[in-house]
C-alpha cells in the first residue's frame, strides 16, 4: 500500500514538471514566434511588417524607458492608453529579442527615479483622477525615451497614439543610425502668390512672407524628423553638395542661368531631384483682380529637356476639396463649404498602386496644378532602367471627370460650376517618376557666368577676369542611372496647404529615391481617406445617406430581427417536445410482486 502511494506521488510530481515544462517551453517560443489576430482593416492594432524587419535586423542593444507616475494609472484615458502601449511594446520585444530592452519606471517612487525623469526631458503633466467619489488634479510624468549610446529620442504619451508605432520606429531608426541622412530643399523666393481677396474668399489665412524658410517650413519640419535638411542656395553660383541624398525643388523659381546649371550639374553627377513645378502662377492686379499667367522658369526648361513638360495650364476635377466661402444667409454672414475644382483630390484610384512611395496613399489634394506631358516611353513598372534610354511611370493622375483650363482663368470660387461635355474629361498625369539615362541640358555648352552683364561696349566683350573657381569645371554631360520625380504643383506643400496627407506624398518620395523605404509603409497607414462620394459636382447622390442609413438603422434591425428568428425556433423546439410524466412509479405491494 505505502508503495502504491510514493508510485501515485511521484506520478503527480512528474506529472506537474511536464506540465511546467510545456509552459515554460510555449513562453518562450512565444517569445520567437509572435502572433496577433487583429481584425481591422489596416491592421492598427498590429506591427507593420517594415517594423518587424528593423526590429529583428537590431545590431546593437536599444533601450526603451517608459516613464509613468502610479497617479495617472488611476485616470480612465490614460488607463487605456497604457494598455496600448503595453501591448505594442510587448510586441516590439518579440521582434527585437536580446536586442531591446524595456524597462517601465514609476518616478514617483524615489527621489532618484524623479531626477532621472526631469534629467531626461520628460515633462509633467496633469490629469484629473476620481477618487473617493471627488474628481482630483494630479500630477505626474509620462513619457517614453529611446536610447542607444549618447543619443537620445523623447516621445510624449499623453496624445493620440494614431501615430505611435511610426513614432517609436523613427525614433529607434533615427538614434542607431551612424549618422542622419541629408537632403537640401532649394532656396526660391518667387513662387506664385494666392491674391488676398481669393484667400479672404476662400476663408483661408493669409500666406506667410514668401521664403523658402516661411513657405516651406511646415514640409521642411517633416523632413527634419528623418533628414538633416539643408536649404540650398544657388544664387552664388556655387556646386550644390553631391552628398545630398535628395533635393527637393519647391516651386517653379526664377532661377538664372547658373543657378539652372548647378542644379543640372547636381543631377547629373548622381543626385535625385524631386521638382514640385507649376506651369502657371497667380498674380493680383488692382485693376481686374486675380489673373493667371503662364509660368517663366529655367527649372521648366530644365524638366521639359529631361522628358517631362509641366504645361501651361490648370487641371480642374470633380473629384476636388470643398473650401468655405463667406456668404450672406439672410440678414447674417457665414462660412459655407462650397466645392472648388482647382483643389484637385487624387484618391486612391488616382495613384499608381505598385508603387511603394504612393501606393499605401489615400488621398492628396492639388491647389491650382498644371498637368505633366511626358516625352519619353512609359516603362513596364520596373525602378531601375539604368544603362537605357529615360523611362517613365506615372506615379498620379486626375479623375476621369476632370478637364483643363488655359490663359485666363476665373478663379473665383463662388460660380456655378458644369462638367464641359465631349471629349474634354478624361484624366491628366499629375505627377511621374523619370529614370534611366539622362543628358544633361548644358551639354557642348560653356559653364554660365556667377552674374551674367550686358555688355555696353566692345571693350566690355572681353572677359578679362574669368571666375577663378570655375577655372577648372567642366560639363558633366550625362547621368546614366539617374532619378528624377515631377508633381504638377507646389503650393499642395506651402504653409497654408500643408495637409498631412499631402506632406506624406513628399517625405514617401524622398525616402523612396534615397532608397530607404522602412518607414513608408508605416507613416502612411495613420491618413485614411473615407469620402463615400469623391464627385463634388454631382447633384443629387443618394449614396452618402444610403450608407449613413445603413450605419444607423439597418444593423440595428439586423440585430432584432435575428433575435426574434432564435425566439421563434427555440419556441418552435419547447412546442414539438414531448411531454414526459414526471410523477414516481408507486411500487408493486408485496402480493402484487408474489402474484
Amino acid at each position: 500500500m505505502e508503495t502504491q502511494k510514493i508510485k501515485t506521488r511521484t506520478e503527480l510530481i512528474v506529472f506537474i514538471l511536464i506540465i511546467l515544462g510545456i509552459v515554460a517551453a510555449v513562453n518562450y517560443l512565444g517569445t520567437i514566434w509572435f502572433s496577433r489576430l487583429d481584425l481591422t482593416e489596416d491592421k492598427s492594432y498590429t506591427v507593420s511588417p517594415a517594423t518587424k524587419k528593423i526590429m529583428r535586423h537590431l545590431d546593437d542593444i536599444i533601450n526603451i524607458k517608459v516613464y509613468c507616475s502610479k497617479e495617472l494609472k488611476q485616470e480612465p484615458r490614460l488607463q487605456a492608453t497604457l494598455t496600448t502601449i503595453r501591448d505594442m511594446l510587448a510586441e516590439y520585444k518579440a521582434y527585437g529579442g536580446k536586442n531591446l530592452h524595456i524597462t517601465w519606471i514609476d518616478p514617483s517612487e524615489s527621489d532618484a527615479a524623479r531626477q532621472e525623469a526631469h534629467s531626461m526631458g520628460i515633462q509633467e503633466i496633469q490629469a484629473q483622477v476620481v477618487e473617493r467619489d471627488k474628481v482630483q488634479v494630479v500630477s505626474g510624468f509620462l513619457g517614453l525615451a529611446v536610447l542607444f549610446a549618447d543619443r537620445k529620442e523623447l516621445m510624449p504619451l499623453a496624445q493620440n497614439l494614431g501615430n505611435f508605432e511610426y513614432d517609436l520606429t523613427r525614433a529607434i531608426l533615427k538614434v542607431s543610425r551612424p549618422s542622419m541622412p541629408r537632403v537640401g530643399v532649394l532656396r526660391v523666393d518667387t513662387l506664385p502668390q494666392i491674391p488676398p481677396e481669393i484667400m479672404a474668399r476662400m476663408g483661408r489665412q493669409q500666406q506667410q512672407p514668401d521664403k523658402t524658410e516661411t513657405k516651406f517650413d511646415k514640409l521642411i519640419e517633416k523632413l527634419r524628423e528623418n533628414y538633416d535638411v539643408s536649404i540650398v542656395d544657388v544664387s552664388q553660383g556655387k556646386p550644390i553638395d553631391s552628398t545630398l541624398q535628395a533635393l527637393v525643388i519647391p516651386g517653379s523659381a526664377k532661377v538664372t542661368d547658373r543657378g539652372a546649371f548647378e542644379i543640372d550639374q547636381y543631377f547629373m553627377k548622381g543626385g535625385k531631384v524631386i521638382a514640385l513645378a507649376n506651369g502657371m502662377k497667380i498674380e493680383f492686379n488692382p485693376q481686374f483682380g486675380p489673373m493667371t499667367m503662364n509660368a517663366d522658369s529655367k527649372i521648366l526648361d530644365l524638366l521639359q529637356s529631361y522628358g517631362v513638360k509641366v504645361n501651361q495650364n490648370m487641371v480642374l476635377d470633380a473629384s476636388c476639396n470643398p473650401v468655405m466661402v463667406p456668404q450672406q444667409i439672410g440678414p447674417f454672414s457665414a462660412n459655407v463649404e462650397v466645392p472648388y475644382p482647382y483643389f484637385v483630390k487624387i484618391g486612391r484610384d488616382g495613384f499608381d498602386r505598385s508603387n511603394p512611395a504612393v501606393g499605401p496613399l489615400s488621398d492628396v489634394v492639388l491647389p491650382w496644378p498644371s498637368s505633366l506631358t511626358l516625352s519619353v516611353p512609359l516603362a513596364a513598372g520596373a525602378k531601375d532602367t539604368a544603362g537605357a534610354g529615360v523611362r517613365a511611370i506615372i506615379l498620379a493622375h486626375s479623375s476621369k471627370k476632370s478637364w483643363l483650363a488655359t490663359g485666363m482663368v476665373d478663379l473665383n470660387p463662388q460660380q456655378q460650376w458644369k462638367l464641359p461635355s465631349g471629349d474634354t474629361l478624361k484624366p491628366s498625369t499629375l505627377a511621374a517618376y523619370l529614370s534611366g539615362n539622362f543628358k544633361s541640358f548644358f551639354a557642348g555648352k560653356p559653364v554660365p557666368p556667377v552674374n551674367p552683364t550686358e555688355p555696353t561696349d566692345s571693350l566690355s566683350k572681353i572677359n578679362l577676369q574669368p571666375n577663378a573657381a570655375d577655372a577648372g569645371r567642366t560639363v558633366v554631360a550625362a547621368n546614366p542611372d539617374g532619378h528624377l520625380v515631377v508633381v504638377g504643383d507646389a503650393d499642395f506643400v506651402s504653409s497654408q496647404n500643408a495637409a498631412p496627407q499631402n506632406l506624406l506624398l513628399v517625405a514617401n518620395l524622398v525616402d523612396w529615391l534615397s532608397q530607404d523605404e522602412s518607414l513608408i509603409a508605416i507613416r502612411s497607414r495613420t491618413a485614411k481617406d473615407r469620402t463615400i462620394e469623391a464627385d463634388l459636382l454631382k447633384k443629387g447622390s443618394a449614396m452618402p445617406n444610403v450608407v449613413r442609413g445603413v450605419n444607423v438603422a439597418l444593423m440595428p434591425i439586423l440585430v432584432i430581427i435575428f433575435g426574434i428568428i432564435i425566439f421563434l425556433r427555440r419556441r418552435e423546439h419547447m412546442a414539438a417536445a414531448p411531454i414526459t410524466s414526471t410523477s414516481a412509479t408507486p411500487e408493486a405491494s408485496p402480493e402484487e410482486k408474489i402474484r
